[in-house]
């Protein structure tokens, strides 16, 4: 029986893993001990953080007021990614969250678009996505709750700076830090931790929030899988400018001949990093070495890895928080753990699963970039890539399907959306489209865009949406 968890290492890992068991676990014990430094429990990537359109719903979930947390955290609102210099040098695209298009006789819109093509008729996958548009356009609104409507379409997702996230999460716990890590003891296991002042904490079960450090995870270290040969990216710099005026309602990736830049945007200013290999870049001031990877178990003994001490990942798409969330459900779902049970094994096996897919989907923008002559880029779109993905890419070529397997945190369309947005073309599409009529095919179409464009004329521009929530003046 599990009647007290601690946890090492504060920031946003450390209280959301606090916030979770308090909600779930009333009856346990819960210790949070606060550790030195910045921030980096999900990763050195920048003082500012973007989430999936999945977190403001665990926000309220677990009790965290979504207006609190705009105002403590400079917060802005998120309709997904631009995405530059990835598919080519001057080529543009986005990953927007919510749906691209509408099936038609139970025909994906993707396959229709193929058709279409066919026709010689040029076609963006994102004219078809009403977040794609309202953000292009800087326009935002909460999306509906009615099914019937197109403003139900899509979903959002926050930028906040990682201090203010972290403060928030922390008050809703209702916890106070100790502060001071100082060591671990224990040799098989990890059996209390001692703080700088001397003071033992015990716990039955230890989460290690402390980031890459893994203060305690590497004392019980069964190995790192190193994900090198496919993310060149060894280097990241944070970084941190003043910007006013209103933010625009998406993150940013853009690919430069050295790496990438991810740019948060918040008000008053943007949090980032730029992402670069060692080889391309002199020695920037600054710079952070990267080991992108994951641990071979990140539940081992009574230890279990959490954010950047399981997994790491350059964030392209703000997956971070989202792969966290989903830990957690997994280890409250097999809590109480039996000692030497089944439960670390599976918890390892569901973890290891969506992290290798998390880290295909990174990989699909560099093994289908279109840089030519540029070395970093010229290797990464020459590299063997994991077989998993081989599959998926080969079928995608074949005929516009993507299989996914039960652990994979982006569907089908996010998956299309990269590749038609990378310029990935199959050489054919579904048969079935072929039996649709051209003129019911170019209406479906052009209704859905009509849709779209209506709905987001009639938005508020994300600045006016800011003033409505007292974000801006």
């Amino acid at each position: 029986m599990i009647g007290s968890i601690g946890i090492v290492g504060g920031g946003i890992a450390g209280w959301m893993a606090a916030l979770a068991l308090v909600r779930a676990l009333p009856g346990t014990r819960i210790a949070v001990i606060e550790t030195d430094g910045p921030d980096w429990s999900l990763g050195p990537f920048g003082p500012a953080e973007a989430s999936l359109a999945d977190f403001p719903a665990w926000l309220g979930d677990h009790g965290v007021d979504e207006g609190v947390l705009l105002r403590a955290a400079r917060a802005s609102f998120s309709l997904g990614t631009a995405v530059s210099g990835w598919a080519e040098r001057d080529a543009d695209w986005f990953l927007p969250f919510g749906t691209i298009g509408a099936p038609l006789a139970g025909i994906a819109f993707h396959q229709l678009a193929g058709r279409i093509r066919e026709t010689g008729r040029a076609l963006r996958l994102a004219d078809f996505s009403l977040a794609a548009i309202a953000a292009a356009s800087g326009r935002f609104a909460r999306p509906s709750r009615d099914p019937r409507s197109i403003l139900s379409s899509y979903g959002y997702g926050l930028h906040f700076d990682r201090a203010g996230l972290a403060a928030v999460l922390q008050a809703a716990t209702g916890l106070a830090p100790a502060g001071g890590f100082g060591r671990a003891i224990g040799e098989e296991a990890v059996a209390a931790v001692e703080l700088r002042d001397g003071t033992r904490i015990a716990a039955d079960l230890w989460l290690d929030c402390s980031g890459s450090a893994a203060l305690l995870a590497s004392r019980l270290d069964r190995g790192w899988e190193d994900w090198s040969a496919w993310l060149p990216c060894d280097r990241v710099i944070e970084t941190w400018s003043e910007v006013e005026g209103v933010p625009p309602p998406h993150a940013h990736a853009g690919a430069f001949e050295a790496g990438w830049q991810r740019t948060v945007p918040l008000i008053g200013g943007q949090g980032g990093a730029l992402f670069h290999a060692a080889g391309q870049l002199p020695d920037q001031p600054g710079a952070i070495s990267l080991a992108q990877g994951r641990r071979a178990a990140a539940w081992t003994g009574n230890v279990v890895a959490l954010g950047a001490a399981a997994m790491l990942v350059e964030p392209l798409h703000g997956w971070n928080l989202a792969l966290l969330r989903n830990a957690l459900d997994r280890l409250i779902g097999l809590l109480p753990a039996a000692p030497n049970g089944p439960e670390p094994a599976e918890y390892n096996r569901l973890t290891a699963r969506e992290a290798d897919r998390v880290r295909d989907f990174a990989i699909l923008h560099y093994k289908t970039n279109g840089r030519i002559g540029e070395p970093l880029w010229d290797a990464a779109r020459a590299m063997p890539v994991p077989e998993a993905l081989r599959h998926k890419l080969d079928l995608h070529a074949s005929r516009g399907r993507v299989p996914l397997d039960d652990e994979e945190l982006f569907g089908v369309e996010d998956w299309i959306a990269v590749l038609d947005g990378q310029g990935r073309r199959p050489r054919r599409h579904d048969a079935l489209a072929d039996a649709v009529p051209e003129a019911q095919l170019l209406g479906h179409a052009g209704r859905i865009r009509a849709l779209i464009l209506d709905a987001v004329r009639a938005m508020p521009h994300h600045g006016a949406t800011l003033r409505a929530e007292g974000l801006i003046a």
